[in-house]
């Protein structure tokens, strides 16, 4: 008995371990609750606190790596992503934005790696930002430089629908179309 018990957890742990897959891994390809991992840690250089300044402001991003559940997706699957939050402070000390204080595992202001992004036709790697009480504008954080100590982002607008009753629509149509994100069109940011 001790034997066929020691088999059987034998192969409930290679099943386990079994369903591991590389990122770039298709998931409708995946059996039900498998993982798509970041075996080879291609994602552990964006993690961390980065810090850059911006029009005499402190622009703050803390992005970190986490195994994130699509358990509404057929099949639902485990994936490691990239999730981030900012905070921004003004020349004068105060805080305009800090959503690092509270991290927001479950919606988060800074999403990806996302597809690549090309710029000056040159594809680069990018995250997603969904900046909050922006009527669900969104943009992408083009990573067109990556090091171990510095990380240049590029940001890009993407395409969305006009919300009759945004409350930013005025000063979109003052300021030409852009919205009032509060996030630079480029920066260069130094790993804290």
């Amino acid at each position: 008995m001790k034997k066929l018990l020691y088999i059987l957890l034998i192969f409930i742990s290679i099943s386990v371990l079994g369903q591991e897959y590389p990122l770039g891994t298709n998931p409708s390809d995946l059996p039900a609750y498998s993982y798509i991992k970041d075996t080879n840690n291609e994602y552990n250089k964006y993690v961390g606190i980065w810090k850059g300044n911006w029009n005499g402001k402190t622009v703050y991003l803390e992005l970190k790596k986490i195994k994130y559940n699509k358990n509404y997706s057929t099949p639902p699957y485990y994936v490691d992503k990239i999730l981030g939050e900012r905070k921004i402070i003004a020349t004068n000390g105060t805080v305009e934005i800090d959503r690092i204080s509270n991290f927001d595992y479950q919606d988060p202001e800074i999403f990806g790696t996302g597809l690549p992004t090309q710029v000056n036709g040159v594809n680069y790697p990018s995250l997603m930002f969904y900046p909050k009480n922006m009527c669900d504008k969104f943009a992408r954080l083009v990573v067109t430089n990556i090091t171990t100590t510095q990380m240049t982002l590029h940001f890009v607008y993407e395409p969305s629908a006009y919300k009759e009753n945004c409350i930013h629509n005025a000063y979109v149509d003052q300021n030409g179309g852009d919205f009032p994100v509060n996030f630079p069109k480029d920066i260069v940011l130094t790993k804290q």
